[in-house]
Order: C-alpha cells, then structure tokens, then sequence
C-alpha cells in the first residue's frame, strides 16, 4: 500500500531537485558572507571589464572630437575624471550586486531548508513504517 504522505514529500523533494537543485546548490555549500564575496568578486571583474568596454565605445564614438581637443586637454584632469567615473561606476554596481545575491542567498536558503525538511520527514516516515513492518520479538536473549 502506498503511503500517501510520503509520497507528497518524495516528490516535492524531487521538484526541488529537478527545478532548483543546481541553483541552490551554492546555498547549501557556503555561508552568506562567503557566497556574496565570492559574487562580489565576479563581479569586480566583469564591471571594470563592462567599464572598459564602455570607455571604448565612448571613445571610438567621439574620435573625432577628442582628436580635436587633445592639445588643449589637460590629461590630469581627464584622467580623474575617468577615474572617479570608475569609481562610482563600480560602487554602484557593486551595490546592486551585493543587494541582488544577499537577497538570492536568503531565498534559496530557504527553500534549502524546505528540502531537508522534506527529507526528514522522509525519512521518519520510512523508519516508522519500518517498525511497523518488524514483528517485535523480545525474546532473543
């Protein structure tokens, strides 16, 4: 006979691991401060790559202007500006990066926290129904 309860828990357990596993996965490996160090991380690189790219563009579009300026640019200046640019511009997105994978942390946390719940229920529901299946016998002293 099929226990009916079990059977809810199993597959909920096994939607998790279908549709969520992989992405939680990171959430059951680290801890909170390390998951979001390590995406910070990422994405320093990919911002002051995405910076770079931009600066690129931004000047490939207006070569012709900077070429005309060029001697009568100061360069310190232009230079701190396209620091500060930088700066903001990584503070930013590092921002919304940190705000973006705390909030990813906690939700998958929880939904980690659903799936070992599931689990053990699981398995208590196994062991009950395998006690229940064992004739008690006291009488093997």
């Amino acid at each position: 006979m099929v226990n009916e309860e079990r059977l809810r828990h199993m597959i909920r357990v096994a939607e998790f691991d279908a549709a969520e596993g992989k992405r939680c996965k990171p959430m059951m490996q680290y801890a909170r401060k390390d998951y979001v160090s390590l995406k910070l991380l990422g994405s320093f690189v990919t911002g002051t790559f995405c910076y770079g790219l931009l600066l690129v563009l931004w000047g490939l579009y207006s070569v012709d202007d900077l070429l005309a300026r060029l001697n009568q640019m100061d360069l310190r200046d232009a230079l701190m500006s396209f620091i500060l640019s930088y700066v903001l511009f990584l503070l930013m997105y590092l921002g919304v990066t940190y705000i973006v994978f705390n909030v990813k942390y906690t939700v998958g946390r929880r939904k980690v926290k659903k799936y070992y719940a599931s689990l053990k229920k699981v398995n208590q529901l196994y062991d009950r129904e395998e006690r229940l299946r064992m004739p008690e016998n006291k009488d093997w002293e």
